[in-house]
């Protein structure tokens, strides 16, 4: 019988002997479960939020949470005060116009400005609206600002700014066309089609445009000056003057003196008759002052003072308080 070992008294297992075999065969591997890395833990430890959790299930409040929210708030303060008191847009700016020196230095720079579209708007007040300078950094023209500035030239209707690389502005403009010259109180301005005001200088080279007076008149004329050039051409050319008469209707002064009186409503009925009876009867050749249309079935005629009523101006015309009337002739009696 082989003698049995005693247990050591520590309880602890005496180290083999040298030269003592392995009871584990070679090539094999002892169990991973029975074999543990030094160093290595079994369970991956909480991570701080889970702690602070824990501390606060615990009862316990932890001072780092709060510290850094309050330095975020005291951080987002700041960028904020920066943003609002225009801080970081200032240093933007100012790398801005840096780059855009440099760039100029390397050739984008203003040096030519062309300008199509141009026949009445100043040259000089052009240039001076559009701000341009040469030499100026092309990159750090503002076109959007320039074309507001040169729309607001009197003849100018529309501008396009543009920047032609790599050193011209080039300027489109499309200007407004007269219409007619506007007077009122003692005022002279040249007008639109859309009865704005053009300019009130150097109007005397547009006598040739048709003349209207009053207020409001502006808005109004266009719609009378169509009609007339549609339907009774020859008739505008005798019409030296359009007068808006309270707002509501107009009286045509007309090259010889004599003023025509216009209703209300029914203007192109009022000017067929006017032109039938200026045919038939040459009224409007005849010595007198005016010629009443305000009703719609009558045409009265006012003679000028010491005008001889007996010359007449149909068969069968006679006289009444200096105002011709024959209603054979279609010419009803005063109003």
């Amino acid at each position: 019988m082989r003698p049995v070992k005693k247990a050591s008294r520590t309880g602890i297992r005496t180290a083999p002997r040298r030269g003592a075999k392995s009871k584990i065969a070679p090539g094999k591997r002892r169990n991973a479960a029975a074999t543990r890395v030094f160093g290595r833990r079994s369970q991956r430890p909480p991570g701080p939020i889970v702690r602070w959790l824990a501390e606060i299930g615990a009862g316990e409040f932890p001072m780092r949470p709060f510290t850094a929210g309050v330095a975020a708030l005291l951080v987002g303060v700041v960028l904020y005060g920066l943003f609002v008191g225009g801080h970081v847009a200032d240093g933007a700016n100012g790398i801005a116009e840096r780059t855009n020196r440099l760039l100029a230095l390397s050739g984008f720079s203003i040096q030519d400005v062309t300008v199509t579209g141009r026949v009445r708007t100043d040259k000089q007040a052009l240039f001076e609206a559009g701000g341009m300078k040469r030499g100026d950094p092309i990159f750090g023209f503002d076109t959007e600002a320039a074309r507001q500035r040169v729309e607001r030239l009197d003849w100018v209707e529309t501008a396009t700014v543009t920047r032609l690389l790599p050193d011209t502005i080039r300027i489109e403009v499309t200007e407004r066309e007269p219409f007619a010259l506007w007077q009122r109180g003692g005022l002279l301005s040249v007008i639109d089609a859309q009865g704005r005001p053009i300019t009130d200088e150097n109007v005397q080279e547009f006598a040739h445009l048709p003349f209207i007076v009053g207020f409001g008149a502006p808005r109004e004329a266009p719609a009378l000056l169509t009609t007339m050039q549609a339907e009774q051409p020859q008739l505008l050319q005798r019409v030296r003057a359009f007068v808006r008469v309270s707002g509501r209707r107009w009286n045509l002064r007309l090259e010889n003196g004599v003023d025509v009186k216009l209703p209300e409503s029914g203007v192109e009925k009022a000017l067929a008759d006017l032109v039938a009876h200026d045919a038939r009867h040459r009224i409007l050749s005849r010595d007198i002052v005016a010629v009443d249309l305000r009703l719609p079935d009558r045409v009265s005629v006012e003679l000028a003072p010491g005008a001889d009523a007996a010359e007449g101006i149909a068969a069968g015309i006679t006289t009444k308080n200096g105002v011709i009337r024959s209603d054979a002739a279609g010419i009803g009696g005063d109003t």
